[in-house]
Order: structure tokens, then sequence, then C-alpha cells
């Protein structure tokens, strides 16, 4: 049994389809309120994972295309993408947020997203610069970037636990996840917030669990916007998770429409 949760992804997927609809939606909204009325608009997603996202944008005609940097999801993404009719099949393919456009002819996107603190798994300023310089290479001048970023409020923050979860058919998935926050200071490893999870999984008359753990890097209000205003992108608004528009702070989780340079 693999140990990286991230690696196994019909799980991940059990885990995670449920709501899909109504995220692609608050998607659509914030596109539609930032970039306009687009005739068959383009997206492309950062770490699409199970390609959940882009498959069901592809049902409202968006043509969309993913890349992560685990094979298995982008395995498990191209299957999804192959039961469906040419015109309504996202591309996917295998590379790394920081030169994803290396080489590729992609063409030009009206909309970018990346939420749920994805971003925070880059570990640097300088590979958040590779990142938004490569984003800006394929983004329209028009189109807009929705970056989902929880704001660290560094020694004021709890330990917090959620719990997921999920069935599909006889397969019962439950996970436990802990976040430990970053305290703050000097240095990388005060920015690292710790995030541990354990995976439950019951069905067809057997247990599994799963444990896994990785880092997220911290970003208070501050350092995020300085490091997008370095990188020549300009913040045109925020929402809360419901696309709802909403003023920054912290703590607290919130999507930020980027803008790309001009000129």
């Amino acid at each position: 049994m693999p140990t990286d949760f991230y690696s196994i992804p019909d799980l991940y997927d059990v885990l995670h389809a449920p709501g899909t609809p109504e995220e692609v939606d608050v998607l659509r909204s914030i596109q539609r309120r930032a970039v306009g009325s687009v005739r068959s608009p383009r997206w492309i997603e950062p770490a699409s994972g199970t390609g959940r996202y882009l498959l069901e944008a592809a049902r409202h005609g968006i043509k969309g295309v993913g890349f992560d940097v685990s094979a298995p999801m982008v395995k498990y993404a191209r299957a999804r993408a192959a039961r469906r009719s040419p015109a309504r099949r996202p591309r996917f393919f295998l590379a790394d947020m920081r030169d994803f456009d290396a080489g590729r002819r992609l063409g030009t996107f009206d909309f970018a997203f990346n939420p749920i603190n994805t971003i925070r798994h880059l570990s640097s300023d300088a590979a958040m610069r590779q990142h938004l310089a490569a984003m800006a290479s394929v983004l329209h001048p028009h189109g807009v970037y929705a970056v989902g970023v929880s704001l660290c409020a560094y020694g004021a923050e709890a330990p917090t636990e959620d719990v997921w979860q999920g069935e599909r058919g006889a397969v019962r998935v439950v996970q436990v996840v802990q976040y430990i926050p970053p305290a703050g200071g000097r240095g990388e490893a005060s920015r690292a917030e710790r995030v541990f999870s354990h995976l439950t999984v019951t069905g067809r008359g057997e247990e599994r669990h799963v444990d896994s753990s990785y880092a997220l890097r911290g970003y208070n209000l501050d350092q995020w916007t300085g490091l997008i205003r370095r990188a020549g992108w300009t913040i045109d608004g925020a929402t809360d998770s419901h696309g709802v528009p909403a003023t920054p702070r912290e703590p607290g989780y919130f999507v930020f429409l980027l803008r790309p340079p001009t000129g």
C-alpha cells in the first residue's frame, strides 16, 4: 500500500469528488465577474489531481488543460477524460508548477485557478516567482489567476483538525487531518505548517490505513501581497470560498484574483 495519500488517486477522488459541481459553479462565477463573458473560455489548472474540476467544467463548454507532478494522478485523470467525447475532453499532462510551459505549445488561457492552498507546496520565493512567470506566459492579458491561500497569523493560531469522509460503492474512506501552524520568526522552518494525514479505508471485508505528512509554506498578508507585487502581478480583489468578494485578513482563507504583468 503506498504511504503517500496523493499517489492513490481513486481514494483521493472518493473523498473530494462530492461537491465538485458546486465548486465549479463558484469558479465560473469568479471567471465571469473577473474576466467577463468569453465564448468558449479556456481554463488551466496547476496541480489538477484527478481532474475533477476540469471534467466538470467541460460539461459547461469550457476547454481545459491541467497538469500535475504526480504520475498516478495524471494517469487517472487521462483515463477519465478518455471516456468523454473529444469536444468535452480536457487535456492532462505531467509537469512541475515551476516550468510547466517549457517546450509546450499550450496557447493562451482566459482563466487559471489554484485553490485550497495547493500553491503553498512551492517552498520558496524563488519557486513562486518561477511559477508565476510560467503562468504569465500562458495567461491572456485579460485573464485572471484565482489562487486560494490560507493566511497565517504567526504565533496566534492553535493546532486544528479536519475529518473528511466519502463513499463509493463498497468502499468507505475517512481521513483525519491535523494542522500544526507555523510559529513565525526567522528562517524558512519557522514558516512551515505541518500537515499530518491518517486515512482509514474499509470495504469488502478489509481495513487499510495510510499515514502521510507534508509541509505548506506560510504567508501572512504582507508576505503574500509583497511577493505578488515583486513578481510584477497585480491583486485585483479577493473572495471567500463561496466566491463572495471579501477583504483578506489573518488568519483566514481567501481566493486572490491575480492579474498578470503587462508590457
